[in-house]
């Protein structure tokens, strides 16, 4: 299916392109969340008559999302959880813990749920979050030492 993104998606396009993706893809991703529409001559009309608004909104977003990614840019946080003799956490440090963590702790920043890895082992690495819709990247510290 021929789609027109309108906003940078990550290993498809940037905001206008017209490009050709899977229909499940396009139905249940890209076409619910306002991220494309359907590439025919209508949307292509209308689309260009609301390019410069469309253009203006994610600069909006993206300077949002790059303030919030200077603030998170170097922060740490630690999270502990038990694990085992053998170095493996029971359970693991899932993105939302990340994301609850960091939503706690740093005034104003939102993120995702869906934003962080999770964690299997006790560790203490760098990790880097990407901040939606414009993809802007912030590298935190994410600490998980063993519990006793």
């Amino acid at each position: 299916m021929k789609v027109i993104l309108l906003e940078r998606v990550e290993g498809r396009g940037a905001l206008g392109d017209v490009v050709t993706v899977k229909d499940g893809y396009a139905r249940n991703f890209l076409l619910p969340r306002a991220k494309a529409l359907r590439a025919n001559a209508a949307n292509l009309k209308a689309f260009e008559g609301q390019r410069a608004e469309i253009e203006s909104r994610n600069a909006k977003a993206k300077e949002a999302a790059g303030q919030s990614g200077e603030k998170l840019d170097g922060t740490s946080y630690i999270m502990i959880r038990q694990a085992g003799e053998s170095g493996q956490l029971y359970g693991s440090v899932a993105g939302r813990d990340v994301a609850d963590a960091v939503n706690a702790e740093a005034g104003g920043v939102r993120v995702d749920r869906r934003a962080g890895r999770p964690a299997r082992s006790p560790s203490n690495k760098g990790r880097r979050l990407s901040c939606p819709p414009t993809q802007s990247h912030a590298t935190f510290r994410r600490s998980v030492p063993r519990s006793p």
